[in-house]
């Protein structure tokens, strides 16, 4: 199963998706790492993010972005077999 991740920012209110950032590939192990989950490679679930990790997972993909006002995670998506992936 190929995966591609995701920086999602959630309302923190209605929980509704506010905000969606492509990890580029050459990233993800960056973005894991900071994450905290770059040595566990069974999560295919959603990981959520400190203020401080969503601050600096959009320095590293370099989004221009107020984290302080949404929720964030890590999100994990799957591809068809033909897509190139992490």
């Amino acid at each position: 199963m190929a995966l591609i991740y995701k920086l999602v920012g959630f309302d923190r209110v209605t929980e509704a998706l506010a905000v969606t950032h492509d990890i580029p590939r050459n990233k993800v192990s960056q973005a894991k790492r900071i994450a905290g989950i770059a040595d566990r490679r069974g999560i295919i679930a959603d990981w959520p993010l400190s203020l401080d990790q969503a601050r600096a997972i959009t320095d590293l993909i370099g989004a221009k972005i107020d984290v302080d006002h949404l929720d964030w995670a890590l999100e994990p998506y799957t591809l068809p077999n033909t897509v190139e992936a992490e």
